[in-house]
């Protein structure tokens, strides 16, 4: 056997190696992304002064959710009880102005937050999911 020939049954199984390689790296990705629905229990209770938000058991979804809360204050209290354990999820805040007062990436467990001084009006909640896996609970409440 020639070293040329060795070479090549080398460079053969390389690539074979790095072809299946591939190939269950992207067999482990989520091929099919989700949308926010009735098999998620969305729950949206939007008050003045008070928002909360729920949704269970998310498999790979990608959506965003929006709403117009009235708040009467300068300071909203953000209290986290999702557990996105895949994935990504964004929460943004943005305060009549159009000024955004709060961002939290990632959604966490029991995390207690508070916003950034806005001005009190019509504020927007945005709240974006990136291939999201459990589920997201908040509760935004006027802070004291």
């Amino acid at each position: 056997m020639t070293a040329r020939s060795d070479l090549r049954r080398k460079s053969a199984l390389r690539l074979a190696t790095l072809v299946t390689v591939v190939a269950i790296a992207a067999a482990c990705q989520d091929s099919i992304i989700k949308y926010l629905g009735p098999e998620n229990g969305e729950i949206a209770t939007v008050l003045t002064d008070s928002l909360r938000y729920q949704a269970t058991d998310l498999d790979n979804v990608t959506d965003t959710r929006t709403w117009n809360w009235v708040m009467t204050g300068s300071v909203a209290a953000v209290h986290h009880h999702s557990f996105v354990h895949h994935g990504q999820g964004r929460l943004t805040i943005l305060d009549n102005v159009g000024d955004t007062v709060y961002r939290m990436v990632p959604l966490e467990f029991e995390l207690e937050n508070e916003t950034a001084v806005g001005q009190p009006g019509n504020w927007i909640v945005n709240l974006e999911l990136f291939g999201a896996r459990g589920r997201v609970d908040f509760v935004l409440t006027r802070a004291p």
